[in-house]
């Protein structure tokens, strides 16, 4: 059974996913996690350029690189960005789209305010989003999607469906740390 739409993480369960494949560059809590909080919390924007290197090879070693024709990333409601001063996924995927010599494209916007999802559990993450996210320009091509984290895959998930609904073709996911 070889269906890259089929999601076997033995956490989540078996489900069918709106993205292709996700690839993550370690686990939130063997350091990836403290770079991203750095980031995120912290504001610590110069880590965005370390990671955006390391999820430019990673794409490039698992084969992302040459089945891309642009990069996004997760956005943040206009509310939340203001009160963090930036999107660090748009960052990361900045860092990102630039080492893999590939246009960076806003392609979503959330439509809705919803509750963080580190403070909910696993069950609650996957109906949070639902809707939350809308594309704003049509397309065709090859999408790679860029967070700061994966715990669920709710959030990768959403913005997938999105694009598919846009018409994009294919959407990979490249994060930084994976729960």
């Amino acid at each position: 059974m070889d269906d890259p739409l089929l999601d076997l993480c033995p956490a989540c369960g078996t489900g069918v996913r709106s993205f292709d494949r996700i690839v993550s560059l370690g686990r939130y809590d063997a350091g990836w996690g403290a770079l991203v909080r750095a980031l995120k919390f912290d504001r610590e924007k110069a880590v965005a350029r370390y990671l955006g290197e390391r999820l430019a090879a990673a794409a490039n070693g698992c084969g992302f690189a040459d089945d891309t024709d642009l990069v996004t990333f997760v956005p943040m409601t206009r509310a939340d960005r203001r009160a963090r001063g930036f999107n660090q996924s748009k960052l990361l995927a900045a860092a990102t789209a630039r080492r893999l010599r590939r246009p960076l494209r806003r392609t979503l916007r959330k439509v809705r305010r919803t509750p963080p999802q580190g403070i909910l559990g696993a069950a609650a993450r996957r109906g949070n989003l639902r809707g939350a996210y809308r594309s704003v320009r049509y397309g065709n091509g090859r999408v790679l999607l860029v967070d700061d984290t994966c715990t669920t895959a709710s959030t990768a998930d959403a913005c997938a469906e999105a694009l598919r609904g846009a018409g994009y073709a294919s959407v990979r996911v490249l994060t930084v740390a994976r729960a």
